[in-house]
């Protein structure tokens, strides 16, 4: 069982539960939330019988989610259990995948809820095997390789939550200067009215950039000072083709990468990004209170923006630019306007008040 003790130590790094006194409860309600997670899949491969087609990899990714709570509440109570687990016939060729496996798994994690609510570590052990047999059964059946899920979670969980963070690369390192981001800049938010509405229009060096923009909808949310959040991009995920057209560094000089990367098409998937977090946003106060982006939201970024090169930096670095975009979203909506100053060296995002030539 090497590779499920190394997982389980890779697992320990990333464990944000620990130190808590309800520890073992947090990390019991995880474990039956995967297992509820991992039914819910089942069931949907069965009711769409072939128009599932991502099932194997929703399923590796539950599988593996699971196996993390699994393993550290092995730690937590018994570490030594680990090396009593029997290594598992690995079938890499599903098998009928019926709901009936799959509700035994959730039938065993609910046991070992009760026994964590219940202090009864004696049946505790007995209970976590049968969490792993049956676990073994819907990974056989689902051609799922359970150490294949392992790797995968740690990868997952490394880009969620690293142990140490470190930026990615800029994409445009290696090109002309002019092509290049700027790696500092200052640019101003101006409010102005249109009649009985809001407008926002940008300057830069004295030059007005992009269009003059309004909230677009009947309710007036602020909308209109959308484009800090594709700042944001640009200094914390080193991308934004929507920021490159605005100052005219497209990388033209390789016209694959202009297309491809800086072109219409990844221009209205930032937009489309920008559009859907501030749905959830405006829910949420725009996270005025939050220390963190809820993840499913991060997955379903990371999904939409899949096959763009912004797809190889690390889940933290959206969490921060959503959250550091949102931050100067706040101060600009509420001031209004402003000037706002970036570093991408130090990838840092700064905001002053209006000068007063500046104001309405």
């Amino acid at each position: 069982m090497t590779w499920l003790t190394s997982y389980s130590a890779a697992a320990e790094l990333t464990d944000n539960f620990r130190g808590r006194q309800d520890h073992l409860h947090l990390l019991a309600a995880g474990l039956l939330g995967e297992a509820g997670s991992i039914v819910a899949e089942i069931k949907k491969i069965n009711r769409e019988a072939g128009a599932y087609p991502s099932y194997r990899q929703r399923l590796t990714e539950e599988l593996g989610d699971f196996l993390w709570y699994f393993v550290r509440i092995i730690s937590v109570c018994d570490r030594g259990l680990l090396d009593n687990l029997r290594p598992l016939k690995e079938n890499r060729s599903s098998g009928e995948l019926d709901i009936r496996a799959a509700l035994d798994l959730g039938a065993a994690v609910g046991r070992v809820l009760s026994l964590v609510q219940e202090k009864q570590p004696s049946e505790l052990e007995s209970t976590l095997m049968l969490v792993w047999s049956t676990l073994a059964v819907v990974a056989n059946r689902a051609g799922v390789n359970l150490e294949d899920a392992g790797v995968a979670n740690l990868a997952k969980v490394g880009s969620r939550w690293p142990v140490e963070k470190s930026f990615h690369g800029l994409f445009d390192e290696e090109y002309p200067v002019e092509e290049q981001i700027p790696r500092s800049l200052t640019i101003q938010f101006l409010e102005r009215s249109n009649g009985s509405r809001g407008l926002v229009l940008l300057r830069c060096n004295a030059i007005g950039i992009g269009d003059r923009l309004t909230d677009n909808i009947a309710d007036s949310d602020g909308y209109r000072y959308h484009d800090i959040f594709h700042i944001a991009h640009a200094v914390f995920l080193g991308w934004s083709p929507v920021v490159r057209a605005l100052l005219r560094c497209k990388r033209k000089s390789r016209p694959e990468v202009d297309e491809n990367e800086d072109g219409a098409r990844a221009v209205i998937i930032e937009e489309a990004v920008s559009a859907i977090v501030f749905s959830r946003a405006k829910q949420m106060r725009y996270f005025e209170s939050a220390a963190q982006v809820d993840y499913d939201l991060l997955k379903d970024i990371q999904e939409f923006v899949h096959g763009y090169e912004v797809d190889q930096v690390p889940v933290w670095q959206w969490e921060k630019a959503i959250l550091e975009g949102y931050r100067l979203f706040r101060l600009l909506r509420s001031t209004p306007g402003g000037q706002v100053t970036w570093d991408l060296h130090r990838r840092s995002l700064d905001w002053s008040p209006p000068k007063r030539s500046e104001a309405l």
